[in-house]
């Protein structure tokens, strides 16, 4: 991936590619499973035990969730839990600035998976 990523309300772009709500794991953009979020929970303001095992994936050196614009994404104990037996960094942060903090981190060489909401 190259060029970083941009979020706008309701748009993520990343190489000319427009999604709404992504994860990001080894460098692949991939949109979030939003049908699945729906049926499991009933909003994409929770994380998925899928999207845990995709944030974990391939040793990252920082993993980040954006919690959207106002914070409205809950991140759960369990995510927490597996971030600190793994020893991974976790940071959660509006979209905003989870972003920001993406592509900083990535220009610096660090190996960065990511979920990032794109509205509440």
């Amino acid at each position: 991936m190259t060029g970083g990523i941009k979020i706008k309300w309701g748009k993520i772009t990343s190489n000319n590619n427009e999604y709404h709500d992504v994860l990001i794991s080894n460098g692949v953009i991939e949109e979030r499973d939003y049908n699945r979020l729906k049926e499991e929970f009933g909003t994409s303001h929770k994380i998925g035990d899928w999207e845990i095992d995709k944030l974990i994936q391939y040793n990252p050196d920082v993993i980040i969730i954006g919690t959207g614009y106002f914070g409205a994404v809950e991140v759960p104990n369990e995510l927490k839990d597996r971030i600190q037996k793994n020893k991974f960094e976790l940071k959660f942060l509006k979209s905003p600035a989870a972003i920001k903090e993406y592509n900083s981190l990535l220009s610096k060489g660090k190996k960065v998976n990511a979920l990032i909401h794109s509205t509440c």
